[in-house]
Formats: C-alpha cells, sequence, structure tokens
C-alpha cells in the first residue's frame, strides 16, 4: 500500500508538470512609448498559500530614464496598481540600487536600459489547483531624457494555480533571481551622523567596508530631503570604514533634522542597505585621508 501510494503521488507531481507546460505563467509587453513593460513571474505557477516573486520588468529606449524610489532632485517613481483576485496579496517593489542621473545642475536616481523591479506575490491558502488566475496592473513611469514623459501601462499575467509548488525556471527566473540576489540589504553595519561647519558627516564601519576600496562610495538616502543630492559627497577612509561629508538637505533647516537617515551605501557594484543614528561617529570610519 505504503508503495502504491508513492506512486500514485508521483503521478499526480507529474501531471501537475506536464499540465503546467501548457499553461505557464504567460504575459504580454505593452510599449509605451519610450519603454516596453511587462510582468514576469519566477515560477510557472503558484501552488495555494505560496509566495512567489513576479516582476514589473521596464526595457527603456536609449538615452531615456525612469526612476528609484527617492528620484533624487527631480522625478518621480515608478509606481503599480494591482487588480487581483479575492485573497491574493502583492507587497511593495524589491528595489534594486540606483545610478546617479546628472541633468543640467540637478542629480536624479533611477535607472537606464533594462529594469527589473520584483513583487512577493502570495495566493491564498483558498486557491484551487488546476485554475489559472488572471493578475492585473497598471503601473506608471515618468521617463525622462532632455524632457520628461508620463506614461502608464495596463499589464496583465496569467498565473496557474499547482497543487504543489511549481519549480522556479521560467524563462525569468534567472533574471529575476539575480535581482534579487543584487538588492542593497543590510550587511551589519553601524552608522552614525553629526552636523559640523563642513556639513553633514556620515560615518560608517563593519565588515563589507573594512579594506574595500571605496573610492566609488555614494549614499542614496530613501528621503527625497535628506541631503543636497547635487552637492559632491566628500570620502574620507578609516580602517574599519569611511565618512561621508554630505550637504544638509530641508530636513535640516529648522532645528537639529530627524534622529535616523536610512538609505543605500555603493562601493561601485556592491551595495548595502543602513540605518544611521544620529551621534558620534564610530571608531574607525576615518583617519587614513581623502
Amino acid at each position: 500500500m505504503r508503495l502504491l501510494a508513492s506512486f500514485l503521488a508521483a503521478l499526480s507531481l507529474a501531471g501537475t508538470l506536464v499540465g503546467l507546460g501548457a499553461g505557464a505563467a504567460a504575459a504580454a509587453p505593452v510599449n509605451t512609448g519610450h519603454l516596453t513593460a511587462e510582468l514576469a513571474a519566477e515560477a510557472r505557477g503558484v501552488a495555494p498559500g505560496q509566495t512567489v516573486h513576479v516582476a514589473l520588468v521596464q526595457k527603456i529606449q536609449d538615452g531615456w530614464h525612469t526612476y528609484w524610489r527617492n528620484p533624487g532632485d527631480s522625478g518621480e517613481p515608478t509606481t503599480i496598481a494591482w487588480e487581483l483576485p479575492q485573497g491574493w496579496t502583492a507587497g511593495e517593489f524589491v528595489w534594486p540600487a540606483p545610478h546617479r542621473l546628472p541633468v543640467g545642475p540637478l542629480v536624479n536616481y533611477g535607472f537606464e536600459g533594462q529594469v527589473v523591479l520584483p513583487v512577493p506575490l502570495t495566493a491564498p491558502p483558498t486557491a484551487r489547483p488546476g485554475e489559472t488566475v488572471s493578475l492585473k496592473a497598471r503601473a506608471n513611469f515618468l521617463v525622462c531624457a532632455e524632457i520628461c514623459v508620463p506614461e502608464s501601462a495596463d499589464l496583465t499575467l496569467d498565473l496557474p494555480v499547482t497543487a504543489v509548488p511549481a519549480p522556479d525556471d521560467s524563462r525569468w527566473a534567472p533574471v529575476i533571481r539575480k535581482a534579487l540576489a543584487d538588492t542593497p540589504k543590510p550587511a551589519g553595519l553601524t552608522a552614525a551622523f553629526a552636523r559640523d561647519a563642513a556639513g553633514l558627516k556620515l560615518a560608517i564601519v563593519g565588515g563589507p567596508l573594512k579594506g574595500a576600496d571605496v573610492s566609488q562610495a555614494y549614499f542614496f538616502p530613501f528621503s527625497g530631503s535628506a541631503i543636497d543630492h547635487a552637492a559632491p559627497q566628500a570620502i574620507e577612509r578609516g580602517p574599519e570604514g569611511l565618512t561621508l561629508t554630505l550637504a544638509p538637505g530641508v530636513d535640516f533647516q529648522a532645528g537639529e533634522g530627524p534622529d535616523e537617515i536610512a538609505g543605500v551605501i555603493t562601493l561601485g557594484a556592491a551595495a548595502y542597505e543602513l540605518t544611521a543614528v544620529r551621534g558620534p561617529a564610530p571608531a574607525g570610519a576615518a583617519g587614513l585621508g581623502p
């Protein structure tokens, strides 16, 4: 009986996966004028109660760009509004590290080329295997070059509901996995900031910074008003990390300003998420020169 039960379970799984090949997640790209957008799933289906990642993929026309969660001196971040079946839920974008985008006297934060913005999507426990759900979303972009053009796309993705978790081997799976792996994450960094006559001193220490090449270090705050984005960020090296001198933003024009500043520190290709608190600099954040 035990062998028979195992055999029947294997047949059920095989049938699910074979059926999945014919009804795998599918979406149609939409050209909005200066970019092409589509929804892409990391898996070929989703089981009841399972969470998978569905990404908003932007393929931006050469010479144009879209914006990060904090767009910098100007611009608007990409947004998405979901229309999901009852019980289905979608989380927030998992944002990659941005690039600096100088535009005249301004500096904005955003993306060029292909941008992958994963979103965690959770199916309810009541989802019925064998059905295919249609996920709908309206994505809005501000796409800019010398001028800015607001564009939008109504997107759909058909995703099969499977009895068991579907393998994450869709054609988009490697792209979405890489986007998730490259996302800035906390790395045990200790950070503090204080204001002096030179500006806002942001001191950061921790394992990833010790002995690292910090010559390309740059801090992207989550708040659009914490710093002057167009001002240069002077770098001083330390044995355990670095200190950046930032120009304070409007948050510091009245009183002492916020008690915390959160954001992303990039070192070339590496990027880490951090939260700095008001207070004295941690030991080893400076002393080795610019």
